[in-house]
């Protein structure tokens, strides 16, 4: 008999640039729409891009987690570069903090981790955020390029999406808003081929993209903007005939609240 191969999938929810504030009570009715947008849905987990809160303080950033509480999917925050920096802010560790308190997925008030959706994929959480003032530039630190390195090292043949605020292949051209010194980390994405997908936010713009090794980059729209949209990612693959990132299908679905 003929070995029969079937695919399996994953599906999950990302949302960027929310920019909460508390001064702004109609974003807590959009959240909750997201929230039972969400449970409609079922994805797998949820990811929250970055610039989840509009400027960095601890009210905005309670107020910003008390209103996704409600989501019932496991849920997982990226920091942003107006979530937290040491100058005009709260430090990354008391952002965490606030994180953690409310977010039992990460308890271990990390700025960059991992978690496992299932027995195929990891996924990659990273912080490309400055920890010290506030900008609009993303770059990720050596250290956490040996990192991500170690990792990929470690599961080789595991599927890989990644996830960080600021784009390395942007939707559009704006320096003001560009990842600075991506030469290492696009050399390690060369080197390994089971970095399927890399998700990020900041340009206020949805976008997929495919670099010349297949991985997809996909842009999010900002939550904060009419009509107020998310994205659905779907990822099918086969574990068995994979050999590149090209092998897999990735359906991109915008959802208005």
């Amino acid at each position: 008999m003929q070995n029969i191969s079937f695919a399996d999938m994953i599906e999950f929810a990302q949302i960027s640039d929310v920019h909460y504030t508390l001064d702004n009570e109609i974003m807590d009715k959009y959240l909750y729409f997201l929230s039972m947008s969400i449970k409609k849905k079922n994805p797998d987990f949820v990811v929250f891009l970055g610039d989840n809160v509009d400027n960095s303080s601890e009210e905005d950033t309670i107020g910003f987690m008390r209103a996704i509480h409600g989501i019932n999917p496991p849920y997982y925050i990226v920091l942003g570069n107006t979530d937290a920096h040491r100058l005009n802010g709260i430090e990354k560790e008391i952002y965490l903090d606030i994180v953690s308190a409310f977010n039992r997925n990460q308890d271990e008030k990390s700025k960059y981790y991992y978690f496992k959706p299932n027995h195929d994929i990891i996924c990659v959480v990273l912080d490309d955020t400055s920890d010290f003032a506030k900008s609009t530039h993303g770059q990720i630190p050596d250290e956490q390029i040996q990192w991500l390195e170690d990792l990929l090292n470690k599961y080789p043949k595991r599927l890989f999406i990644i996830f960080h605020h600021s784009p390395v292949l942007p939707p559009r051209i704006e320096y003001k808003l560009s990842m600075l010194n991506t030469e290492k980390y696009e050399e390690l994405l060369k080197k390994h081929s089971n970095v399927i997908v890399i998700s990020s936010g900041h340009y206020h713009q949805d976008a997929i993209q495919e670099d010349t090794n297949g991985v997809r980059h996909i842009s999010a729209p900002a939550f904060k903007d009419i009509p107020h949209s998310y994205q659905l990612i779907k990822i099918i693959y086969n574990k068995d005939t994979y050999k590149t990132p090209k092998d897999i299908e990735v359906i991109v679905t915008k959802v208005k609240v």
